[in-house]
């Protein structure tokens, strides 16, 4: 149950310094010893952070889980930059902090050895605690929900001409229907086996999905065609849809082994043709008068730090601290495709390259073929059939 520290808690958690935090500190803490019925505090006790206690320019409500990822993982420069971190620490919220440490780095604020001890305590206090914190998939989060299979039974009889046509947007649209409605319900139920899901580290739409609700529409590796499967794992798979499910354990095993060969292959023909592409010496400018016109999506701000932008006829090169002006807006980029020399100028390259250290930039273009490679290889854990719209013409570029 969460509640609020008492005053003489709250003391004794500020109190604390690094040489305090050791696995046995937090056993003593989280852990439910031998005896007891609960641990002596949650992770996700509250307690009022004293205003400037540790980077917080205000008296702010916070948990204790949260404050010991600040006070002990994340370092003083990161603190000092962005403030103290009251956030929900899920798969997003800490891409985005890794994000920021990156560029901390890149920027020379913090160095390679205070990078690699935030990584070090980060893996040791998440590690070191997650047998004895983290919450597991339990029978109930397993066992179908009697309303979820009451209403697909429903969609699959209103829809039984599109589902034998194979229509895969009834079926994306029956899947998110269920998926919505199992949430719903798993939460009012408070199911702490759903934190499983919610940390996004884990796919509900993959896995509850399948073995709680139904297999969904599933790609038949020998025709290429997509198959609806109305069973689920934990029901027990039809007779009649056996033979699909097997096929998952065939499109996974052939990710693994053929598609890797492929991305592999593509990896080599795209290293014989750009390996010669490199960057000419820092400072450099070829001059060139043109620019690319491209819009910078918020969500993807990241791509585009230390790249170079026209702005009131000067260049100005794209940081953390001043992209957030640019977003969403077209800019004028300056870019390799224009530029009017043998080997890349700094200018058009950006400082991204040289912040690294590569001047052989072309054998970094392997990293498309690693992508493809790497989505093959999760095709093991998850064969969800997914739809998206998209706009032509955000795929066209405007000179």
């Amino acid at each position: 149950m969460k509640r609020t520290l008492t005053n003489e808690e709250t003391k004794e958690i500020l109190s604390l310094t690094e040489d305090d935090i050791t696995l046995d500190l937090l056993r003593n803490y989280f852990a439910i010893r031998k005896g007891q019925n609960n641990p002596r505090f949650n992770t996700f006790d509250t307690f009022i952070l004293p205003r400037n206690k540790l980077y917080n320019k205000e008296e702010i409500t916070t948990t204790i889980g949260r404050y010991l990822i600040n006070f002990f993982v994340l370092p003083y420069q990161f603190l000092e930059k962005f403030g103290y971190q009251n956030i929900v620490l899920d798969a997003d919220s800490i891409s985005s902090l890794e994000g920021k440490m990156a560029t901390l780095l890149l920027d020379d604020i913090v160095t390679t050895k205070e990078y690699a001890t935030y990584l070090d305590r980060g893996e040791w206090i998440t590690l070191g605690t997650v047998y004895f914190l983290a919450p597991s998939i339990d029978l109930d989060m397993n066992t179908p929900i009697p309303e979820v299979i009451k209403r697909r039974d429903e969609l699959f009889k209103e829809f039984e001409k599109e589902i034998k046509e194979g229509n895969p947007n009834v079926v994306s649209n029956i899947e998110k229907e269920l998926l919505d409605l199992s949430r719903k319900l798993i939460k009012e139920k408070g199911n702490e086996g759903y934190d499983f899901y919610e940390s996004k580290e884990f796919k509900f739409e993959n896995n509850y999905k399948k073995t709680s609700i139904m297999g969904g529409v599933m790609e038949s590796p020998y025709t290429k065609k997509l198959d609806i499967l109305k069973s689920n794992y934990s029901d027990g798979i039809s007779r009649e849809e056996f033979p699909l499910f097997a096929n998952s354990t065939i499109i996974g095993g052939y990710s693994r082994g053929v598609e890797t060969q492929k991305a592999g292959y593509e990896t080599k023909k795209i290293n014989n043709a750009t390996q010669t592409i490199s960057l000419d010496e820092a400072g450099s400018d070829c001059g060139t008068t043109q620019y690319l016109k491209i819009t910078i999506p918020a969500g993807m701000k990241n791509m585009f730090y230390y790249r170079y932008i026209l702005d009131g006829g000067k260049l100005l090169m794209l940081t953390e601290g001043n992209i957030s002006n640019y977003l969403d807006k077209e800019v004028m980029m300056r870019s390799p495709l224009y530029c009017k020399t043998d080997k890349i100028c700094n200018k058009c390259a950006g400082e991204l390259y040289y912040k690294m250290g590569i001047k052989n930039a072309g054998l970094l273009s392997s990293t498309m073929s690693g992508s493809i490679m790497n989505l093959s290889l999760k095709k093991t854990h998850d064969q969800t059939v997914k739809f998206k719209k998209i706009d032509i013409r955000n795929f066209i570029v405007q000179h």
